[in-house]
Order: C-alpha cells, then structure tokens, then sequence
C-alpha cells in the first residue's frame, strides 16, 4: 500500500494573514461586529485562567506583538491571504485575553492559543473564521474546542464570505487538478477507497493507483490517539470523508495528517455539508 516515502509536512508559515483582517477583528469593526460573539469555549483552555497581553503591534505574518516584545499567534488558523499594507498605528495598542494551547513556546518563540477581545468576551478565532478570513487548521487544541469553528466555516463557505468567493472543497478524485496547490493549505473531500498501514504509517488510498491518485498519510504510532478521539482510522474504507491539510506531492498530492479533526467523516451525523 505504500507510495513511496512519505514527505515531511510542509510548515504553515507560508500561508499569512492578512494583518488588516485582525486589526478590524481586534478593533471590533463592522466585520466583527456582523457576526455572533461567542467566548473562548473552556475546552479549548490549557491553563485554569487566562491573562491580559496588550498588543503594540502585529506583524505582516499574523503574529500579535505584545507591548513587552512577547510573540502571540491565534492556533489552529491558517490564513491564506496576502499581507495587508502597513498597519495604522493609531489603533494599537489592543488589550486582548489569552489562554495557551501549547504550554511553551513554539520554535519561532511565539506563544500558540486563543484569544478573546476584551470589550466584547468575542473568541478572535471564531470571527475570523465566521468573517471567512482564515481556515480552520487543527493543530494544538482537543477536537470539541474546534467544534464551533468547523460549524462558522460550514456557514461562511456556505455564504461565500470572503476567502470562500474563490477558495473551494477539492475533489479528492481529480488529482490533475489538485498538484497544483502543492504547498497550500486545502480541503479535499472524496470516498476512501481502501486503508493500507505499514510500519510507520497508515493510508487512505482514495484511488487505484497509489502511485498518481490523491492518499492520505497518517503516522501509525498516532492510530491510537485518533481512536480516542473517536476516530477508528480502519473503519474509514468506504466512507466520504472530509480532509484538511497542506498538499504535498511524491508521485502524486496528498495530505499528512497529525491531529484528529482533519478529517471529517462526512457519512454520518449529518455532517454533509
């Protein structure tokens, strides 16, 4: 069942926010203002409280420049958008709540979790994604923390709001027309046709040819965490599922997946949207 060597996941740096959109976000414009705010859903924290970072500044990749130097970045948000134009600085600083995901910083030095605006209590993450400025990308929080965020996607790309004007759910069957995003950030839906696992890792083969068509790559010694979380990865052969991810190519795309909520069954629970 293998198809080569899989690739090592691309990193997310790639794809940034356009800083505009969370400076309206943060200073509670009409944008924000449009949709429901809802607070930081208490699954999602990682520590019993949070805390109040004052942000002077935010930079052309989305990270929050706290007043003291600190770096913050929103987790489980990719945002496809170019940079914005420089910021006005009028409107900074911004005094936000955080919550941490992670615990330590990441390898940038950035501090990864949620933010809410402290005027409204409204989770940053969720007007985001409900304004269609970013995509969900599960990564440090626990399935049910996302919940929320899958449901505002569902609705934005439903409405076609903003990055939904253009962006679309790929077809896991054309795999012509998915090489190339190679690189980006993508949904792709399609029917599992067959689960194949070596060693070290776990396929989802969604064609015949394993050597061209579009597979997902799960890491074997993560099956486990995955069932936890209710997600009993042999049992997908057959369903229509959902998938989410950067797209790497090696003989064909595919997408490595390393948290649960990537994938989305589809055939079940009234999930098909």
């Amino acid at each position: 069942m293998r198809r080569g060597q899989p690739c090592r996941p691309l990193p997310l740096a790639g794809t940034v926010l356009a800083a505009g959109s969370i400076l309206a976000m943060l200073a509670g414009s009409r944008t924000a203002e449009a949709t429901e705010a809802i607070p930081v859903p208490a699954s999602c924290r990682a520590e019993a409280t949070g805390r109040e970072v004052v942000i002077a500044s935010i930079g052309t990749n989305g990270d929050l420049i706290a007043a003291d130097g600190a770096l913050f970045r929103q987790s489980d948000l990719v945002f496809p958008a170019k940079a914005a134009p420089a910021l006005s600085a009028r409107r900074l600083p911004t005094s936000l709540q955080f919550t941490d995901t992670s615990g330590e910083p990441d390898r940038w030095n950035r501090r990864l979790g949620h933010f809410s605006n402290k005027k409204t209590n409204g989770w940053l993450a969720h007007a985001l994604v409900s304004a269609g400025q970013a995509l969900v990308a599960p990564a440090q929080s626990p399935t049910d923390c996302l919940a929320p965020l899958f449901g505002a996607e569902r609705q934005a790309r439903k409405a076609r709001r903003g990055l939904w004007a253009t962006e679309r759910v790929w077809s896991a069957h054309e795999p012509d027309q998915l090489a190339p995003r190679t690189g980006r950030y993508t949904l792709v839906s399609g029917r599992v046709r067959s689960v194949g696992q070596t060693r070290s890792t776990l396929y989802l083969n969604f064609g015949r040819r394993w050597s061209r068509d579009f597979t997902v790559t799960i890491p074997a010694d993560d099956e486990a965490a995955f069932a936890k979380a209710g997600l009993d990865l042999p049992s997908l052969k057959g369903a229509t599922v959902r998938v989410r991810g950067v797209i790497q190519f090696s003989g064909g795309p595919g997408i490595r997946v390393f948290h649960p909520a990537q994938i989305e069954r589809l055939d079940k629970d009234n999930m098909r949207q």
